[in-house]
């Protein structure tokens, strides 16, 4: 018996259980987060509202948007930023695992008339033929990620980014800035390898 409780009180490896189904899908989980998403003041499932306009505004200009660009949000959540830069006339696509978040996003698009594709999916999952000019992945997603998912996530972004994209990671340390900018040198070096093949 007392090894059976020992074992029951292990601590598990870092990444040793993926749980992103049992909070994204939870009915009282999904339910709170988009109430936290939605709370303009807080800095909790989403950042604030101030925040997110104030990085709309500066990803529109660092990455030129305009009506011919397409983006791919993962972790789209409830349409935060995929509605603000489909209002500059971008052209949106958010994937995200919350079927609560999703079916708010579609509501705030129909409602304000725009045309955003919003797909409920695992991001992990998530395979398209389009070709994108800018992905993002914010408020910290990557860092939620395994190191496996993480090099997964980073080939996927690889695969549907057209050879002059670029990806936009919102992350949380300085070290996993650095990590960033060395995948970034891979994928231009990636990407000026296809564009000389």
């Amino acid at each position: 018996m007392f090894e059976r409780l020992e074992k029951i009180n292990e601590r598990p490896e870092p990444f040793q259980f993926y749980t992103a189904s049992d909070l994204w899908t939870d009915e009282h989980t999904s339910e709170q987060m988009l109430s936290f998403h939605l709370n303009e003041a807080i800095d909790v499932s989403s950042r604030n509202a101030k925040f997110i306009d104030q990085s709309v505004e500066w990803i529109i200009t660092e990455f030129n948007i305009g009506k011919k660009t397409k983006i791919a949000d993962f972790g789209c959540g409830p349409g935060l930023y995929t509605a603000r830069l489909a209002k500059c006339g971008a052209n949106v696509t958010g994937i995200d695992f919350s079927g609560r978040s999703i079916d708010y996003a579609k509501k705030v698009a129909t409602r304000e008339r725009l045309n955003i594709n919003y797909v409920n999916q695992n991001y992990l999952e998530f395979e398209t033929e389009d070709r994108f000019d800018l992905v993002l992945m914010i408020m910290c997603d990557f860092c939620a990620l395994s190191p496996n998912q993480r090099k997964e996530i980073l080939n996927k972004f690889q695969r549907v980014l057209k050879p002059s994209g670029s990806v936009l990671l919102d992350v949380y340390s300085l070290c996993r800035i650095n990590v960033t900018i060395k995948y970034r040198a891979h994928f231009k070096r990636e990407n000026r390898r296809i564009q000389n093949c």
